[in-house]
């Protein structure tokens, strides 16, 4: 037992380079042209930028957005989190306006 929590286990010689991916699925609406609304599982962090990938009809969308807030509310009787998210980058190939009314109300993934 001697030493035990004093030890070393595992020290980092060089700094790592790299990025993390977590895939949470979220319902996602639209409440404005600059604006979706996303409820999840796991609360926001305000001022995070992340990737939004909007699956529906066939068809995928990547958007840039940044979480403006997040709030926990009870839906059926569950804690889940209401997320304010500003759209910070659309795809190039389709307006803000079309790429949103697309995947209005369906699953996505929050990366």
């Amino acid at each position: 037992m001697s030493g035990r929590r004093s030890h070393a286990r595992f020290v980092v010689a060089a700094p790592w380079d790299g990025a993390l991916r977590v895939l949470r699925d979220v319902v996602i609406d639209r409440t404005s042209r600059e604006e979706l609304l996303a409820v999840s599982h796991a609360p926001g962090v305000a001022g995070e930028e992340m990737s939004l990938d909007l699956m529906g009809s066939g068809m995928t969308l990547a958007l840039r957005v940044r979480v403006i807030e997040s709030r926990p509310v009870i839906l059926e009787g569950s804690v889940r989190h209401r997320i304010r998210l500003g759209i910070v980058e659309a795809p190039a190939k389709l307006p803000v306006n079309a790429a949103v009314e697309a995947s209005a109300g369906t699953v996505a993934e929050a990366l």
